[in-house]
């Protein structure tokens, strides 16, 4: 299995409910393609570079998971159907770095 990071971005509307429920969905859609996340992380909302589908502001999220490269392929497909995702970034992570789950301890 090969290791990926996904970042994407939801339309600046979304609340953390709603990006909760984003990431159960690629959790889902990478349990479903024979994969396994390995972390996420909420990003928050930010503001945008420019307007993208109307929206100054998008809601970035991220998550680490191994998945075999066919399915990979089928995974972004999917992506691309789900219109709640204005953008993402799909990558193969050569040198993967652990991310934390959790807020670390001061």
């Amino acid at each position: 299995m090969r290791k990926y990071e996904l970042v994407w971005i939801l339309g600046g509307d979304v609340d953390e409910e709603q990006g909760a429920e984003s990431i159960e969905k690629i959790t889902s859609l990478v349990a479903d393609a024979g994969g396994e996340v390995t972390g996420t992380d909420i990003w928050g909302k930010r503001a945008l570079a420019y307007p993208i589908k109307k929206n100054s502001e998008g809601y970035y999220l991220q998550a680490n998971f191994e998945i075999d490269g066919p399915q990979a392929q089928d995974f972004e497909r999917a992506i691309y159907a789900d219109q709640s995702i204005i953008r993402h970034l799909l990558v193969r992570d050569e040198n993967p770095v652990a991310v934390a789950d959790e807020e670390p301890e001061e």
